[in-house]
């Protein structure tokens, strides 16, 4: 079998990062094309990893008959229209976090890649760093006991911010969703309610702040377990820290330092740092299941769930209720 032939759609900071990977990490795949609404941010991405094909939009690309699966790294409102029309076209999808920005949108994209038989896998990094990885089985090994608390920290640098504003709640949405989707991975049952409260805290205020900037959201699991997760976006630095209390013991993964991450080089600054080496392992997961052709480790199930979640966090937050998770579907 010969390698995996895959477009990437969007040329922003973290499609740079699969297109990169494809290219020079993943065996077995093979970068074929790039696509951008922005020409030139195409074509540089194109010409970094030695690519002949650059496109203005996905249309182009999924037109390419030699392409057997697309990387979705486009805005999440655009997500559910790629995936739709890359389903049609035959094509297999990796599909960055969110899923969509509503669950109606996220519903029908998952029902278009039912439809056409291909393979689906959302971009939850998290189940793929290897510091969390060790967190989570030595949870599952008893080393805390009974799991009874956990607090995620999850904080990006002000410098990370949009140059304009993103829509309302992505926070939850963008953010959010990783820790949501990992606390389920940490406690192994259900999500029964979800509390989150924030705002914008940054001063000075301006065009690239989100609403909100900061939140902590609560989850309240079967059982009555709890999860904290602290989520910024103006914090001074990177911050990226996960606690399990339980009953016989605390188990912590913390920060990483610059020279302990196995990534793409350079400062612990930004997410395209600390996760490096989880975006390489989850793209080699994803071409693995299509060359083999297995089921998705993350997909259309873990995609809805971290869905419905962050919808519940972001209607928490706007009603300032708790939200059953029954409610959102």
């Amino acid at each position: 079998m010969g390698d995996l032939r895959i477009g990437v759609i969007g040329a922003g900071s973290i499609g740079t990062v699969h297109a990169a990977n494809l290219a020079r990490r993943v065996p077995g795949a093979r970068l074929a094309a790039v696509a951008d609404v922005d020409r030139e941010k195409a074509e540089a991405c194109a010409v970094d990893n030695d690519v002949a094909d650059a496109y203005i939009s996905d249309t182009e690309l999924l037109a390419h008959p030699d392409i057997a699966a697309v990387i979705v790294c486009t805005p999440p409102e655009t997500h559910a229209g790629i995936i739709e029309a890359a389903a049609a076209a035959g094509k297999h999808v990796f599909c960055e976090k969110p899923l969509e920005r509503t669950l109606e949108r996220a519903d029908a994209a998952l029902a278009a890649v039912e439809k056409a038989g291909v393979k689906f896998f959302i971009g939850l990094n998290r189940r793929y760093d290897p510091h969390f990885l060790r967190l989570r089985d030595a949870v599952y090994a008893g080393e805390a006991g009974c799991p009874l608390a956990v607090h995620f920290i999850a904080r990006d640098p002000v410098e990370a911010l949009a140059d304009s504003p993103n829509p309302p709640g992505d926070l939850f949405f963008s953010t959010t969703v990783h820790e949501l989707d990992f606390a389920g991975v940490v406690m192994r049952s259900p999500v029964e309610s979800v509390y989150a409260a924030g705002g914008v805290m940054a001063e000075g205020g301006g065009p690239v702040i989100d609403e909100p900037d900061t939140a902590i959201t609560l989850l309240r699991f079967a059982g009555g377990a709890l999860v904290t997760i602290d989520n910024s976006r103006v914090a001074p630095g990177y911050d990226q820290r996960i606690e399990v209390f339980g009953t016989s013991g605390v188990v912590t993964a913390d920060n990483l330092r610059a020279d302990d991450a196995v990534a793409i080089g350079g400062a612990m600054s930004f997410f395209t740092k600390r996760y490096g080496e989880s975006y390489i392992a989850e793209m080699r997961a994803f071409v693995d299941c299509v060359r083999r052709d297995t089921p998705s480790p993350v997909g259309p199930k873990e995609a809805r769930a971290s869905q419905v979640l962050a919808e519940a966090a972001w209607q928490s937050y706007r009603e300032e209720r708790p939200v059953a998770v029954r409610e959102i579907g």
